[in-house]
């Protein structure tokens, strides 16, 4: 058996083994913070696992605003567009990074004490955050380079050693420091793991191009990139804004509970995470060549992936949230299922917005993100004081689930505008995935008491996987080709 797999593995194409280990890479990325939660929720005391969470969901915002994304789509797109010239577009777009980085660096330093307060962060957090926002944008450089040329062998390397690393020295510091030292603990290893592990990415990046600014390049970057900024700051504030406001109205304890629901939940993000970062330069890819036919039946396959995870995630969460934290953290079990069917549909919005990436229409993306977070944000001020941290959840997914409705909306109309008369996802398969879901879902919520019926309807899934392998082995087929 395991002869067959190594013979079958060295007859892939260069494109699918990078990208089989590019989903290894992100389920190990994602996979093993997942794997740790058990450690640190019983190491931490609540009050600064939640406090932790806290500065993670700062992290996510602020490292927006400080680097202004630059090495997501705007560099992913730019090397695609650029393919001639890729050394001195890359080292440019980590030139400009590093610019805007310092620049706020610079103004943090004149107004520390506002942001302090603002943020209610120590200088020490703030401090480790701009470093790490710097060393994690290096790493994405490098990384969505070497994604779009199939490279893995490295990628694989330095992600091992992260993955490793960075937990295991996190568990060591929290073990030696007083309980109200543990987030700065913990905050600080991340960040001296990462300038280690990814300090030397910035000299190769930069020695390949040697170009820190280019007038081309980077009014290109900011010409794409800053409107996106309100849509990236939108996305993140709907995945993050929930642990801020509930930190806020109800305690860092309950923002840990929530957490760790999210984080249950939110595993399912790996496959998202990997699947679109390998897709969408294939996704471009296509629409430059004109092959369209086939993007919507390898979307299908990943949408049905997706699907099936979500709803084994939803049928297992007691057990899993068991393994995960102490009893004392049941509460969150009931959040778990709407933040899980949440990521479906997470996953269609990215996914329908690639197109809106390749035809430079990023101004749908921006006015879909606003509307979507500020509904958010409306519906948790609402609901959180109301029904508590368990309304986050729910809140959750009614904004997901219009983000994909929106984005499908403006998907349709691009499809209109440059590529007439070609329909690329067919409505029924893609929404009867999303309702057949929260269907299953609000089904197997009714069952968590009932171990028995939950398990019988896994070994029904499972069965139907093997009954219908030959079909999926069809659709896999297509996305080897």
């Amino acid at each position: 058996m395991l002869g067959k797999i190594i013979a079958s593995y060295k007859k892939l194409q260069a494109p699918v083994k990078a990208s089989l280990w590019f989903l290894i890479c992100g389920f190990l990325q994602k996979g093993i913070s997942m794997l740790t939660t058990p450690v640190f929720t019983r190491i931490m005391t609540e009050a600064e696992y939640g406090r932790y969470s806290v500065y993670n969901s700062w992290l996510g915002l602020v490292q927006i605003i400080v680097s202004l994304n630059l090495a997501h789509d705007v560099y992913t797109r730019g090397l695609v567009k650029n393919e001639e010239d890729q050394d001195r577009f890359s080292s440019s777009m980590l030139g400009l990074s590093t610019a805007c980085i310092l620049l706020w660096s610079a103004l943090y330093v004149i107004f520390h004490k506002a942001i302090n307060s603002l943020l209610e962060m120590s200088t020490l957090l703030m401090a480790a955050m701009l470093l790490e926002i710097w060393a994690h944008s290096v790493y994405q450089f490098w990384a969505n380079r070497e994604r779009v040329h199939y490279r893995y062998k490295k990628l694989v390397i330095v992600t091992l050693a992260y993955v490793i690393l960075r937990p295991l020295l996190g568990v060591v510091c929290v073990m030696q420091v007083e309980t109200w030292q543990q987030t700065e603990a913990r905050a600080v290893t991340s960040t001296l793991v990462q300038l280690l592990l990814f300090a030397g990415l910035y000299l190769s990046l930069h020695k390949k191009g040697r170009q820190f600014f280019s007038k081309k390049y980077w009014g290109y970057a900011l010409r794409f990139n800053l409107p996106l900024i309100p849509h990236y700051l939108s996305q993140t504030l709907l995945n993050q804004s929930d642990r801020l406001m509930i930190d806020r109205i109800c305690g860092p304890a309950d923002a840990a509970y929530y957490s760790v629901a999210y984080t249950i939940a939110m595993v399912l993000l790996i496959v998202n995470t990997s699947v679109s970062a390998t897709m969408n330069p294939w996704i471009y890819k296509s629409l430059k060549a004109g092959e369209y036919k086939k993007i919507g039946k390898v979307s299908y396959c990943v949408m049905a992936l997706v699907a099936g995870l979500n709803l084994t995630m939803v049928l297992c969460a007691p057990e899993i949230l068991h393994l995960m934290a102490p009893d004392s953290y049941q509460a969150a079990l009931w959040a778990i299922p709407p933040v899980a069917v949440s990521v479906y549909f997470s996953f269609l919005y990215n996914l329908f917005a690639t197109f809106e990436f390749y035809y430079a229409k990023t101004h749908y993306v921006t006015i879909a993100s606003i509307a979507v977070a500020a509904l958010n944000l409306g519906l948790n001020a609402i609901f959180i004081p109301k029904f508590g941290f368990l309304a986050a959840g729910y809140t959750t997914l009614v904004c997901f689930i219009l983000c994909a409705i929106a984005h499908y909306c403006f998907l349709r109309k691009l499809t209109r505008q440059f590529i007439p008369g070609v329909s690329l996802y067919r409505l029924r398969i893609v929404w009867g995935l999303g309702l057949g879901l929260m269907a299953g879902a609000a089904l197997i919520m009714l069952l968590y008491e009932t171990v028995v019926i939950r398990y019988s309807l896994l070994l029904l899934m499972g069965l139907l996987v093997l009954w219908k392998r030959k079909w999926l082995m069809d659709l896999l087929a297509i996305f080897k080709k």
